[in-house]
């Protein structure tokens, strides 16, 4: 028989597993904005707290938990002391959305966590998210729905949908599904034309063929073989690919010719408000939440560090970079060959990358990687729970 915490563990993953999902499917089985979206988040909000009023009253052992509750109250301490007018006035950008994706971001952490340390997440939950993120994936990449919105472009930005879930084919038991189906994102994150999800794919698949090279007994000469085996035949497909697709051709050309779709200008136009500061108050803790479309005239960073740097200066970067580090030591904390080093070292990998070149702190599709973090950090918390006993 269920103990009663036991029941309330279990009521909390059921009820913020579907309130998640049902979230997620806005823009995909209802329209985006709808009423009902609210009422799910709303919901998974209030879960998300009181795994936070837990989690901080059982006195949790694990640092990355609390990084990230600094970086998400310091966040949300500058947008209540922010005045988001200005932005909202001038450039049409809802500051309110940064804070929502942010606060949802690491209350996915702070759930998932709660949920692992209780013993309630498997392999066969973390299969379900994968195809259940995968499926929207595909809906909204091709626009099957008519709740899409029609992509008039030839850079499709859902090709990010499927780089944040690489880690979790590494609960796949059978290999050969686990291959097919990263061979089925690849070619979706390609034809994607984003070349931050696509250098992100390629540093995946560089960790995946280090890890293979180290566990494989095959002999040097035949690992060596396979590998150039598989780029020959990588190549021989890729080629016919780029000369029959046109935009490929003009993104790869754009690339080379050192065209950043103006991510240069930003980036030097935030740098330079930065060193270039009116006080050294400024300098230590930014202009205030969501600034940087005031200095770039109504555009985000597209840089999670050149973003903190402006909006909450020095301290802002370095509560960021603990958090990062907190990874990196969970990571540290579990066997060398053991699945959760590989994921939580993947997951990093990935938050590096798009922390970088696009956006992660504040981008809901950092949900799978929250997800995972939740799920290593709850299960070190109970092993070092069990090993105090």
């Amino acid at each position: 028989m269920l103990l009663q915490k036991d029941k309330i563990a279990l009521s909390v993953k059921y009820v913020s597993v579907a309130c998640l999902m049902l979230y997620m499917l806005q823009g995909v089985l209802y329209p985006t904005s709808l009423f009902l979206a609210k009422i799910f988040l709303a919901v998974y909000f209030a879960i998300g707290v009181f795994c936070m009023t837990e989690i901080l009253f059982s006195g949790t052992k694990q640092a990355l938990i609390y990084t990230s509750l600094a970086f998400v109250l310091a966040n949300i301490a500058y947008f209540g002391f922010s005045d988001g007018i200005e932005i909202s006035t001038f450039y049409n950008i809802d500051p309110q959305s940064p804070i929502k994706q942010t606060i949802f971001i690491f209350l996915t952490l702070l759930i998932f966590f709660y949920i692992s340390k209780n013993e309630l997440i498997d392999g066969k939950l973390l299969i379900t998210i994968y195809v259940f993120w995968f499926s929207i994936g595909v809906i909204n990449f091709y626009s099957l729905s008519p709740f899409c919105p029609v992509l008039d472009k030839e850079v499709n930005s859902s090709g990010y949908f499927f780089v944040n879930i690489l880690p979790l084919l590494l609960f796949f038991k059978k290999k050969h599904i686990a291959i097919i189906m990263f061979i089925i994102s690849s070619i979706i994150v390609i034809s994607s034309l984003k070349r931050g999800a696509i250098l992100i794919l390629v540093a995946f698949m560089a960790y995946m063929i280090f890890i293979w090279t180290r566990d494989s007994k095959y002999s040097t000469i035949q690992k060596f073989s396979i590998f150039m085996l598989c780029a020959i035949v990588c190549v021989s497909l890729a080629i016919p690919v780029y000369y029959s697709s046109a935009a490929m051709q003009e993104r790869v050309s754009m690339t080379l010719s050192g065209y950043s779709s103006g991510r240069d200008l930003i980036y030097q136009q935030l740098w330079d408000n930065w060193t270039n500061g009116e006080s050294l108050t400024n300098s230590l803790f930014g202009y205030g939440y969501a600034y940087t479309p005031i200095v770039t005239c109504g555009r985000y960073a597209h840089n999670d560090w050149l973003e903190l740097l402006t909006n909450m200066g020095l301290f802002g970067v370095g509560l960021y970079l603990i958090f990062i580090i907190q990874i990196v030591v969970l990571a540290i904390g579990n066997k060398s060959d053991s699945i959760e080093r590989r994921l939580i070292v993947s997951v990093l990998i990935i938050m590096v990358v798009k922390s970088v070149f696009s956006m992660c702190y504040d981008d809901k599709g950092t949900i799978p990687l929250m997800i995972i973090l939740g799920y290593v950090a709850g299960k070190k918390e109970l092993q070092q729970t069990t090993d105090s006993l």
